[in-house]
């Protein structure tokens, strides 16, 4: 019996060690899953989530006066205000108007948001409906039922007119940087974007700013209300997917006037039922009028 009791008690020591090996093992393990890939992600995120909640409203409120704007442009092209050469205070405006939406959401960008969230199921939407308003201006997909001949603005040395009114991607990347203002010293200051003011004396000196905010004018100008100008149709599908993007900021217009799309009568049919199917899936053909 005493030899019994001894041998149980020697594989139980045993069994205490190897357990205790084991557990300092797996506790070595989720410290270093935890600490390494876990806990920068989680901040990742926790920090991202800081960033929305801090920017989403100054982008609603850039989003909501760049459409007021456009809203104006549209109703009153033929009046040709954004190509008047005697007075540049509209076109300058319109521009400042976009440059300012597009630097508030490069700022978001930078935060990281749309990078530590994209398994998220809201944040998911909210990437959908961010990319989609610059995918009016840079993409092709509203167009690709179209020929080239099936618009007017055809110019000689262009390749077609929906080329020439499409604005690269990283054009208007290169839009929201020059936007961000550049704060002097070490001090840490929240990021934001240049006053009209500023705005217009840069505009007005930098090559930068001429060069870039070219590609947005290139669209802006020349614009007619016709079916088939391709850069009215972009104009166009660019208001409506900005309209959507600030309804789904502001579900309950809470802070936005409500607004409905009444735009799509004015795109060509073949555009206009590309997007009105994509509005359709995405749940905001209520919003169609």
């Amino acid at each position: 019996m005493d030899a019994l009791l001894r041998s149980f008690e020697e594989h139980s020591i045993i069994w205490i060690i190897i357990s205790a090996g084991i557990g300092g093992l797996l506790g070595a393990l989720i410290k270093f899953v935890f600490e390494q890939v876990l806990g920068p992600r989680l901040r990742s995120v926790r920090a991202a989530k800081v960033a929305l909640r801090r920017y989403t409203y100054p982008i609603l409120r850039a989003a909501d006066t760049l459409d007021r704007r456009i809203e104006n442009l549209i109703r009153f092209v033929d009046k040709k205000w954004f190509d008047d050469p005697k007075e540049d205070y509209y076109r300058l405006s319109t521009l400042y108007l976009f440059g300012r939406y597009f630097g508030w959401c490069k700022i978001l960008e930078n935060e990281a948001f749309l990078k530590y969230e994209i398994s998220d199921r809201k944040a998911r939407n909210f990437n959908i409906r961010f990319y989609r308003v610059f995918k009016g201006i840079t993409g092709f997909d509203y167009f690709k039922d179209l020929k080239a001949d099936e618009f007017e603005d055809l110019e000689a040395d262009e390749v077609s007119s929906i080329e020439a009114a499409t604005v690269p991607r990283l054009a208007l990347t290169a839009i929201g940087e020059l936007m961000i203002k550049k704060h002097e010293g070490t001090e840490e200051r929240l990021p934001t974007v240049l006053d009209f003011v500023e705005f217009a004396r840069d505009y007005k000196t930098s090559h930068d700013f001429k060069k870039w905010f070219s590609y947005l004018e290139n669209v802006l100008s020349g614009l007619s209300n016709s079916m088939k100008n391709a850069r009215w149709n972009r104009l166009v599908v660019f208001a409506t997917n900005l309209r959507v993007f600030i309804s789904f900021l502001d579900p309950r217009s809470r802070q936005t006037a409500p607004r409905q799309v009444y735009y799509l009568k004015y795109l060509h049919p073949k555009v206009a039922k590309c997007l009105r199917k994509e509005l359709e899936e995405s749940g905001y053909s209520h919003m169609i009028t």
